[in-house]
Order: structure tokens, then sequence, then C-alpha cells
């Protein structure tokens, strides 16, 4: 497809439309198009009937010079086309098939429970997922998931050891990374593990990865959109939160959108937005309480302290640990933000430490 034919479906002059592509997906329009085309390559020969070959694959989704292809495609997945069509045909004898099968149900379990984001489906998701490892320690998603669950134990206040979940959380996406380096939502999960320990370097690379693997993979775009909003670029968090929304406009991935487009208002000093927006995502997952720590925040720099306070005291029941310092400590947000958010919970009331 040339650029003035997608222009011409667009609407838009071809320079327009370069530049609005190269400012919003930092690529070109033929580029992004030759992107998914590759993931749906990736993802035909993945599910290929045995009669079908790399040649069959390449002209169905659009090349016909298959040395560009191959090019193409282990640029964008470290493999060549030949080699997943290898791998996807070479399937574990019968009995790892029955162990396979029970800790991928479990990880698929888990799955729900880990995009909760609460101690007790934290909790949950980490019995499921230490199981599936105990039965197929080769799997990546187990790992995956379990990395992301301990990073949040860390991070939300859900256990007294945060450095040795830390440390937990780190090595299981090592290892997940290592035995899965082209399973998209293994590195989403991945990237989620690395930006909750503050290694967002490494989860920016990952999570640019994991998009390039599959360019509309909701829990991709919803770290996408996460890691935006740590980096403090507003404008970007919440176009990417956006797209997540349409993406997948439920659960389990609903109410973190919401609760991070109230993060980016927050953000940008709109606290009234902000608690509209996080009170709607703690409604549907009322376990996901660390995020109403920006609701009593936000109400208390918003001239409401008789309001904050009451809200206050509801966390603190709920959270009975948390501190002012706990806080300031839990999230890879820009300091001006975790200065704020300080801020705001003192003047509720939540004590310093």
């Amino acid at each position: 497809m040339q650029l003035e034919t997608l222009a011409a479906i667009a609407g838009l002059r071809p320079r327009t439309l370069e530049a609005q592509f190269k400012r919003h997906l930092g690529t070109t329009p033929l580029g992004w198009a030759r992107r998914l085309r590759l993931a749906r390559a990736r993802q035909q020969l993945l599910s290929a009937p045995d009669s079908a070959s790399v040649t069959d694959v390449a002209m169905a989704t659009g090349f016909t010079q298959l040395g560009r292809f191959a090019a193409y495609y282990r640029r964008q997945f470290g493999e060549l086309p030949s080699q997943t069509l290898r791998t996807a045909r070479s399937g574990p004898g019968d009995r790892d098939n029955h162990f396979d099968d029970e800790a991928l149900r479990l990880s698929w379990r888990a799955i729900t429970s880990a995009f909760g984001v609460g101690p007790a489906a934290c909790q949950a998701a980490i019995a499921d997922v230490e199981r599936a490892q105990e039965l197929a320690p080769h799997l990546a998603l187990p790992k995956a998931i379990a990395a992301w669950c301990w990073s949040q134990r860390a991070a939300h206040n859900f256990s007294r050891t945060p450095q040795l979940d830390h440390a937990q959380a780190v090595r299981l996406a090592g290892e997940a990374k290592r035995l899965a380096p082209h399973d998209a939502l293994s590195l989403s999960l991945c990237a989620g593990a690395m930006t909750l320990t503050r290694r967002l370097g490494d989860a920016d690379r990952l999570i640019e990865r994991s998009l390039a693997i599959d360019p509309w993979s909701p829990w991709g775009w919803v770290r996408r959109g996460w890691l935006s909003a740590y980096a403090g670029d507003d404008d970007g968090a919440l176009r990417e939160l956006m797209i997540t929304l349409r993406l997948m406009p439920f659960e389990p991935l609903r109410h973190l959108i919401f609760i991070g487009i109230g993060c980016v208002h927050f953000n940008a000093g709109r606290y009234d937005r902000a608690i509209g927006w996080i009170r709607d995502g703690t409604a549907a997952v009322p376990d996901s309480f660390w995020a109403d720590r920006i609701v009593v925040a936000g109400t208390a720099l918003a001239g409401a302290r008789s309001d904050a306070r009451r809200s206050a005291r509801r966390l603190l029941r709920k959270d009975k640990s948390l501190t002012v310092d706990i806080a300031r400590r839990a999230w890879p947000f820009p300091p001006s933000f975790m200065h704020r958010l300080s801020d705001g919970l003192l003047l509720a009331g939540v004590p310093k430490s």
C-alpha cells in the first residue's frame, strides 16, 4: 500500500499523515502498516495447519519478496519465520501436555486475580501461579504473573517485606523473559513488574517489544499508558489509556484504566476530575483501595478538608499500616506528583510515619 492511498483513506495530505504518525506512534504510516502485517503473519505461523508454509503465510499477509519478509520478521521478533513455524509444530508429549494444560488453566485463572491489584486477589494469584510453576517450570506465563504480583505486594503496601518482594519480582521477570522473549502477554506482565520495582528503562523496552509483537494488545497498551503516567507524560498517558479503554472497556482492565486516568488528572492539578475517575475505578474493584490515597489527597488539596479526613479514616481502616512516608516511597511518579500526594495525605490526617 502506498502513502498516498493511506492518506486518501484518512482524508489527509500525505505529509500531514506522516507527521502525525511520527508524533504519536514513532514511525511512518507504511512502517506501522508493515508492523501490523508482521504481527498478523506471526499469528498465522503460530496457528498454521501442517500443510501451510512460510511462503503461504508471507503471501497471505501481503509480503511478495520472501527475503525482505524474513529480514523484517527477524528484526521485529528476534527469530526467522521458519523458526516460529517449527516451534509451533513441536508440541510436547502427552504427559507434558497434561501438566501444561493444568498449569495454563491455573495461570489464566490467576490473570483476573492479578489484575484485581488488591491484597487478597494478589495472594490468590500467587497461590495459583506457584502451583503452575511446580507443574510446568518451563512455562513463562506463570512466572510473569508471579513477578507482577510480587511487585504489587511491595509497591502497594500489601506486605511487610517490600525489599524481598522486589527481589523476587525481578528474579521471576528475568526468568520469564528468558523463557518467552517473543510472548507479548508475558513481556507486558514483566514490564509491570519492572515498573513497580522502579526499573523504568527496562520496563519501557519490554513494553515496546510487547507492542511490536502484538500491536493491539490491551495488556500491552495499559502498561504503556501507566508507564507514560509514571513518566509525567500526561498527554501520552491519556491517549494510550483511552486506546486501552477502546480495546477492552470491561474488567479486569477497566478499573486500572480509570485509576490511571485519575492519576493523570491529579498530576495536572485537576483534582475533581481525578477523584471522579478513581472513585469509579475502585467502585468496580473495592480491593484496589491503594488508589484511594489519591482520592484522599485530591479531596484535601481541592479544599474539602473535612471530606478528606473522613475518606482518610475509611482508607486507614483498610490499609492499617499506611503512613505518608510509606505512600511517598511507593510509586515511581515524578517527584512533584509524590510531593503533592504527601501534602494532601498530611492535610487529611494520615500519620506521617
